[in-house]
């Protein structure tokens, strides 16, 4: 038998201290573990947790020692990698999966070393079903888990197949002992005991024994990395006890790499398992294995600037950039990489979590508005070089509106129409006191009217637009809000003006049926009085009623969990105080607007559990948007969160008969079970109801069903194990308690929180591509500006079907050409077709590194075809 000895460390960069207080510890640690290798050849090697990120911070701090710890790296005696950092697994996008790992390994490789070759996820809270294809998809052949998995269900070594079938060998660390086992069940224990023969016999051979039971092969991981740990000067002596003691052993002080290369080679004969990995801990002598579940629905607003981030970073500013290079441009995209790694380092599980301290939490914010500054001024310069923004006088009756995604579509959108001062042709509706309104029409090149609907108008706006100097400018005056019905190009832009007329602005049409009805043509909305809604699918002859209900709740938890009261009493409107309106209404779209007030217990008792008996309102205000043609209802909702200790949830009854519940996580469509499993009810964790989801979950039946599609922030639902099947979607928990204090105000959350989500009816099957596009639209929107001369319709690539999801448009890593990535979320193998504006030169298959697979021999030079595999991923490398 082969015993592989690794030590280690978990580096947790910010948590419940500050990230400036933790890299002092890092710099110790660093600088520790090369004294002790350098006085001590027998202490083998040392990981870094699978980070590349901590070179960088000791580096920043100790530039001097950069030869040092480079040799150490060379050597392998330090090893860091493949990872960034180690990201939480349900909160981020698959993208974002991909991006880290490219950075961990460009860093690595910066620095003249390669990365550690080996899958490292010993702490995340589960694993999500695609993990093993996107390692693989980075040539990464073998790795580890803990959370989310049970002794009784995964053995030792197994082969962990990802939703396109490929596999990774992947070790299951026990239950007991997190991913310090041998520190915890050996190492500590026989120095206590002075080394002695006895302490070995009491400690390392029942621990060994438990190993070998694990699996059917002769290979055992002795691992050794818990958080923050330092190498330890008595481990060489321990190390050599072991091999002069048990002779029948092969003991192999090794790196993690090592262990994998073993590993994969019993691959063919370990048993496959399928699927995310979330089990709770079974018992309490396992506690430390918690899956912590909760995290998605904790400090919402760093969920909602994560999503908003990423959504800039993936569907704007990338894209923007390879447009401008296909246009001749020379787009920095080092910026990207800067975004990035502000963005980056809000992803580790403690981070984007939100169970750490207020502090940490504040330090995010502060790199979500770094990212989002580079994003956005990003795709602002790529406008100048693509279609000639501009903040000439004359520019500002043009207009440019962008779609980024690489698929035309006609879409209701609003667009914002600043006027200089002095606009020449104006009215007031009825009378002199009437409000004044500038007359004006929307025209596309070739002279077509434009027909618009007035949404509101801004009096004396100021903003910032940008100029052909690539500089902002100050834009003041009255900015008008119009929405109209648009043919966007994919993957490019249109344009109109705005030209002065004697007309006035008015419109007959409507989508409203009766008072509070609007029917958009796909389907008809009704507004209740005490404030839920009702949706009827014309194509299936079927309603769902008392749709935005709420749901509100006691909860006594922290940022990892949830704290469900013994005693608690659980508010549900209808019952509530409720106002409802018709906010906007044309052609395009109607807004009804719902204003409701619950009455809430003010905060919790803690020292009972109990929620306190005086009330504070709690105002909450729904807009519900109806806009033609469309297949969904948008919900823009403000909660004005005036309570402490709760959470809130938004309710949708379904009565769809299904015994499953599906969602979307990252790069993998999944289902769940909705019932709990009786057999789980006495384990020590329970099966929470409670799910994760990316951007999409919902249910079905053979008939159809009801799915929210919700573009920033909302990760949790839960569908209520009852005849209604009513699909609960978490919208916020406030809460007081924070890791190591008494105790912290900010995750209270007392302030107002905007939330944006779709209810998607649908009729038949369910279609997750169709699902993930919206999710993209409602992510995206369009972008505007001035310009100097009014645009052709100009698109830079289009996809031809749309039968997969492109989650990638980028510039290649290496500055050579562009990437296009594609995901699959069906069963089905999917062929398409991309069109460039540029005839392409080069074409290939490449991996998630964006390392050549294959070459693609071009039948036309104007023409991009694809393979996704189901449920897989395909990426695309081209030059032009």
């Amino acid at each position: 038998m082969k015993a592989y000895y690794c030590a280690g460390t978990h580096w947790d960069r910010e948590w419940y201290e500050p990230f400036q207080t933790y890299r002092m510890w890092l710099v110790d640690l660093i600088e520790e573990s090369m004294d002790i290798m350098e006085k001590n050849p027998d202490y083998k090697c040392f990981h870094l947790d699978g980070q590349a990120i901590v070179i960088d911070d000791y580096l920043e701090i100790r530039p001097e020692n950069r030869d040092r710890l480079i040799q150490f790296l060379k050597d392998g005696r330090l090893q860091a990698g493949p990872w960034y950092n180690l990201p939480d697994e349900w909160l981020i996008s698959g993208e974002s999966y991909v991006r880290n790992l490219m950075a961990g390994m460009r860093i690595c490789r910066s620095y003249g070393f390669e990365p550690m070759q080996f899958a490292y996820t010993p702490d995340q809270f589960g694993h999500i079903a695609a993990l093993p294809m996107i390692m693989t998809g980075f040539g990464l052949r073998a790795g580890i888990c803990w959370r989310g998995t049970a002794d009784e269900t995964h053995p030792a070594i197994f082969n962990w197949q990802g939703p396109d079938g490929s596999t990774m060998a992947t070790f299951k660390l026990r239950d007991a002992g997190s991913y310090a086992p041998f520190r915890m069940f050996v190492r500590d224990r026989v120095k206590q005991e002075g080394f002695t023969d006895e302490a070995y016999e009491k400690t390392f051979e029942p621990y060994i024994e438990v190993e070998k039971s694990r699996t059917e092969f002769p290979l055992a991981l002795l691992l050794d990395a818990v958080d923050h740990d330092r190498p330890d000067p008595a481990m060489p002596r321990i190390f050599k006890d072991l091999c002069e003691k048990y002779t029948d052993i092969e003991f192999i002080w090794g790196s993690l790499a090592e262990f994998g290369e073993a590993m994969a080679e019993y691959a063919d004969q370990a048993p496959i398992i399928q699927g995310e990995l979330r089990e709770p801990a079974r018992d309490i002598d396992r506690g430390a294995q918690y899956l912590i579940p909760h995290t998605v629905s904790s400090r919402y607003p760093i969920k909602q600037r994560n999503d908003q981030c990423q959504a800039l970073m993936e569907k704007w500013a990338e894209p923007s950039a390879l447009f401008e290079k296909m246009a001749g441009g020379a787009a920095i995209t080092a910026y990207l990489d800067k975004g990035w790694e502000y963005l980056l380092k809000n992803h580790p599980h403690d981070s984007i979590c939100g169970c750490s301290i207020d502090q940490v939490h504040r330090d995010m914010m502060y790199r979500f508005e770094q990212c989002s500054l580079i994003a956005e001024n990003m795709v602002r310069r790529a406008h100048v070089h693509i279609a000639k923004a501009s903040t000439a006088e004359e520019a500002r009756s043009q207009i440019t509106v962008h779609n980024p995604l690489p698929r035309a579509r006609k879409a209701v959108v609003e667009i914002p129409i600043h006027f200089r001062p002095g606009w020449p042709m104006h009215y007031r509706d009825v009378h002199s006191s009437a409000e004044m309104i500038n007359r004006f029409k929307l025209l596309t090149k070739d002279g077509t009217e434009v027909p618009y609907q007035l949404s509101r108008i801004e009096r004396g706006a100021v903003e910032k637009w940008i100029g052909e100097d690539k500089r902002n400018t100050t834009i003041g005056g009255d900015c008008y809000y119009v929405t109209t019905e648009l043919d966007l190009p994919a993957a490019g832009f249109t344009g109109l003006k705005v030209e002065p007329t004697g007309k006035a602005n008015r419109h007959a049409q409507t989508l409203l049926v009766d008072d509070m009805t609007a029917d958009s043509g796909p389907m008809r909305v009704k507004i209740h009085a005490e404030g839920t809604a009702s949706v009827t699918l014309h194509s299936a002859e079927k309603t769902f009623h008392g749709l935005l209900a709420y749901e509100d709740t006691g909860d006594s938890g922290d940022g990892w969990s949830y704290g469900k009261l013994v005693k608690d009493i659980v508010y549900r409107s209808p019952g509530t105080r409720c106002t409802t309106a018709v906010d906007e209404d044309g052609p395009f779209r109607t807004v009804f607007r719902i204003e409701r007030v619950l009455e809430l217990p003010t905060q919790l008792d803690s020292a009972a559990c109990w929620r306190s008996e005086d009330r504070t309102a709690l105002r909450i205000v729904d807009r519900v948007y109806v806009e033609k043609d469309a297949s969904y209802i948008r919900i823009r909702t403000t909660v004005h969160n005036t309570v402490k200790d709760h959470r809130l949830r938004v309710l949708f009854p379904s009565h769809v008969n299904a015994e499953m519940s599906f969602a979307e996580t990252p790069y993998a469509l999944v289902e769940r079970p909705i019932a709990i499993p009786e057999e789980s009810l006495e384990w020590h964790e329970r099966v929470v109801p409670e799910k994760p989801f990316t951007t999409f979950c919902g249910l079905q039946d053979g008939h159809g069903g009801l799915a929210i599609i919700a573009p920033f922030g909302l990760h949790e639902y839960e569908v209520l194990d009852t005849e209604s099947r009513t699909l609960a979607v978490t919208l916020l928990r406030s809460f007081y308690k924070t890791v190591q204090t008494a105790g912290e105000p900010e995750a209270e959350l007392q302030q107002d929180l905007d939330f944006e989500y779709l209810i998607y009816p649908f009729n038949g099957p369910f279609d997750p591509v169709h699902a993930a596009w919206l999710a993209a639209e409602a992510q995206t929107g369009v972008q505007t500006h001035f310009t100097v001369e009014l645009p052709d319709d100009t698109s830079y690539v289009s996809m031809e079907k749309g039968d997969a999801v492109v989650t990638a448009m980028k510039p290649a890593d290496d500055g050579d050409g562009g990437i296009i990535r594609l995901w699959n979320p069906t069963n089905d193998d999917v062929q398409d077709l991309f069109r460039f504006v540029k005839p392409l030169k080069y074409l290939a298959v490449c991996n998630l590194n964006e390392e050549i697979i294959e070459e693609v021999k071009l039948a036309d030079p104007h023409e991009m075809p694809v393979f996704v595999p189901a449920g897989g991923l395909t990426t695309m490398r081209f030059t032009w």
